[in-house]
């Protein structure tokens, strides 16, 4: 299928009911989708560099959609295999539940793109949203919910955020360092001050010891 041709101004941006509750659902049924904008892609044999030349959708938003085939990591087994050849994809956190109409509907995880190979991978602003559906919302079929995923691929821009964080990190360094030197100067101009009284003293007791002298020697 050629890049779908939008009028100007669209965007596609489904909340994640939307993705499994009408996208994936229809898709592990067999079920046609009004707009077909959501190509299959092996994401696993790409690096996600080269998913944005596959999508339907040429946009300037840095996300893209697709449906996934699952492609398992041993053959009787049901843990996904999500190794590229030039890095691999490692789930972050907990799976969260999807929810509509208060029932759940699927699940949702998150992978961070890794380069090299694991453990010693090198982490990237990659990162996947990939969604499933859940055995309840697949009717008469029998794990046809492990058929596909839906996967929103993007890269997070992390430049200003750090920015941010080293700015405010220099403010509070630059506002303790001027709390340090005011602390500083009131220390010095209370011991300067003190010095001062004291010399003040001394030179009252000094006076009166030398008046009393004189009157003596008189």
């Amino acid at each position: 299928m050629a890049p779908a041709d939008l009028p100007p101004g669209f965007r596609f941006h489904p909340t994640d009911e939307e993705l499994v509750n009408y996208y994936l659902k229809r898709k592990v049924h067999g079920l046609s989708i009004e707009l077909d904008i959501i190509p299959e892609v092996d994401l696993y044999k790409c690096e996600p560099w080269e998913l944005a030349e596959k999508s339907f959708l040429q946009s300037r938003d840095p996300e893209w959609y697709f449906f996934g085939p699952r492609d398992r990591k041993y053959p009787n087994g049901c843990r996904t295999n999500r190794a590229t050849q030039a890095g691999y994809w490692k789930s972050t956190g907990k799976d969260r539940r999807v929810n509509y109409q208060n029932r759940p509907i699927g699940m949702k995880k998150t992978l961070v793109y890794y380069k090299g190979r694991a453990p010693q991978g090198l982490r990237t602003n990659w990162v996947m949203h990939e969604y499933r559906i859940e055995e309840s919302e697949c009717e008469n079929t029998m794990g046809i919910q492990d058929s596909y995923a839906l996967c929103r691929v993007f890269k997070k821009n992390v430049a200003f955020g750090e920015f941010q964080k080293q700015k405010q990190g220099e403010c509070s360094s630059s506002q303790a360092k001027e709390k340090q030197e005011q602390f500083t100067n009131d220390r010095d101009a209370g011991q300067s001050t003190s010095s001062n009284e004291h010399g003040k003293d001394n030179s009252w007791m000094q006076f009166i010891s030398d008046d009393l002298w004189c009157n003596k020697t008189k």
